[in-house]
């Protein structure tokens, strides 16, 4: 009797506690894939690619290094933002008047590696989940602002 109230206690433990899922966190890579742009969290480069159609293209390649503090300021805002309910088949982009080309995010957590299509939709019959959009959106400023506040040397 006592080695089975010892083994049940023993699974009991083991399932509690292999049960409970590890919060999903944000790791230190993120990727953004533009037709003008290419940046890399794990390279330290931002690169802008002019799209003149009468004069060759020119780049620009911005170099940053994001601090610790940074990276908790971007954890901060992916729980805030909830970016960790985004899957790779979430529909996220917003609405426009002229046709864009999607742009690709890649962004590594402790779990996954989420890889997103940002698309501009034209027709209203196009459906996406303007909620996460939105939340996305806000995740992205505030990255672009860190991003663009070291790669000025601050």
């Amino acid at each position: 009797m006592k080695y089975f109230t010892i083994k049940a206690l023993l699974i009991s433990f083991c399932f509690i506690t292999f049960s409970c899922e590890k919060k999903e966190i944000l790791g230190n890579d993120i990727t953004i894939l533009t037709p003008v742009r290419n940046l890399s969290t794990v390279l330290g480069t931002d690169i802008y690619t002019s799209d003149l159609l009468i004069e060759p293209d020119t780049s620009d390649t911005l170099r940053f290094k994001l601090t610790e503090k940074d990276w908790a300021i971007l954890r901060e805002s992916f729980d805030k933002n909830q970016i960790y309910l985004i899957n790779d088949n979430t529909k996220i982009g917003r609405r426009v008047n002229s046709i864009y080309m999607s742009d690709r995010f890649k962004i590594r957590t402790n779990k996954r590696l989420l890889s997103l299509q940002y698309r501009y939709f034209i027709g209203e019959g196009e459906k996406f989940d303007s909620v996460k959009s939105i939340s996305f959106n806000k995740f992205i400023r505030t990255f672009d602002s860190l991003v663009y506040y070291r790669s000025r040397g601050k």
